[in-house]
């Protein structure tokens, strides 16, 4: 990836899951990266995985004047600018929606939606100075129901209809500035195992999530200026998301006997279970240890375009 090196980029949630996974393969290409999550032993873990971090940033994305101070210090920290910004930030609370406390789906939209929102709202001047890119980490959560997860894919939704939104301001006012919406199916990440839960009981084991690197090289893909504006990871999802615009009441039926399956095979959580929404990550880990298996759809497109 030669038009990776010397990029400066700032990557939010950037210790743990798909947004360690960006700033390895960035590092790898040699750009110079900036770490914001909430907790600092995870990242000081991530960064000592990477040659050329610049820093590191403890702050919490839904506090609006923390997003701003960490935004111009990690453009200090990397030589005054940015050429691209990663928000990759999220967590979530999982259980039926009427059994959940008005905490956890408020912290999970003031986390996956409203961080994303005060990355976006600090970050767009520094990167109209570089003609830069503003990346974000949807999921197809905001295209397609999700049960058990009704605030995530409230955010999600909402994530989706904030990006698109932006991308017109933009144009209308001819900003230097290129958006790209990257939306995963599931991914093998820390995220389902740090859920929140209502009963102590931990979402079902997923078989066949994708894996983070496939997602991380589309978000590379993206920084490089290379692909759609929005792109799915995960060939499966296409057509899942295309019968939902089709049919959305068609798939009501068999999602709910999906739903009601897997909320029988949740497992309970383990005395060392940690709460996404309270705890930041302790440790920089790319992996929630599922099976998983790469996303085919997104190899295609690296390897179109490595021949180009």
């Amino acid at each position: 990836m030669p038009s990776s090196v010397d990029k400066r980029v700032l990557i939010t949630g950037g210790s743990s899951g798909i947004g360690l996974s960006v700033a390895e393969q960035l590092d790898r290409a040699g750009a110079r990266v900036v770490l914001v999550a909430r907790g600092r032993e995870g990242l000081d873990s991530a960064a000592e995985r990477l040659s050329r971090c610049a820093g590191t940033i403890a702050a919490d994305v839904s506090d609006p004047a923390a997003v701003n101070d960490a935004v111009a210090r990690a453009a200090q920290l990397l030589g005054g600018g940015l050429d691209a910004v990663v928000a990759n930030a999220g967590a979530a609370a999982y259980g039926p929606f009427a059994d959940m406390a008005p905490d956890d789906y408020g912290r999970t939209i003031a986390t996956t939606l409203l961080g994303m929102i005060n990355t976006a709202h600090a970050a767009i001047p520094q990167l109209e100075r570089t003609r830069g890119t503003f990346v974000v980490v949807g999921s197809v959560a905001g295209r397609v129901p999700t049960p058990w997860l009704a605030s995530y894919a409230a955010a999600k939704h909402g994530v989706r209809g904030f990006v698109r939104s932006l991308a017109v301001e933009l144009r209308a006012l001819r900003k230097p500035v290129r958006l790209a919406l990257i939306a995963p199916g599931p991914v093998d990440t820390p995220f389902w195992r740090r859920a929140r839960t209502s009963d102590r009981r931990l979402p079902p084991e997923l078989r066949g999530a994708y894996r983070p690197d496939d997602v991380a090289a589309e978000v590379v893909r993206a920084i490089e200026g290379r692909g759609r504006t929005e792109r799915t990871v995960g060939g499966l999802m296409v057509p899942a998301v295309f019968v939902d615009a089709l049919a959305p009441n068609l798939v009501l039926g068999p999602l709910g006997v999906l739903a009601r399956l897997g909320w029988r095979r949740r497992e309970q959580s383990p005395p060392s279970h940690e709460d996404g929404l309270a705890q930041p990550t302790r440790s920089a880990r790319r992996s929630g240890g599922l099976v998983s298996r790469p996303s085919l759809l997104a190899r295609t497109r690296a390897g179109g375009a490595s021949r180009r």
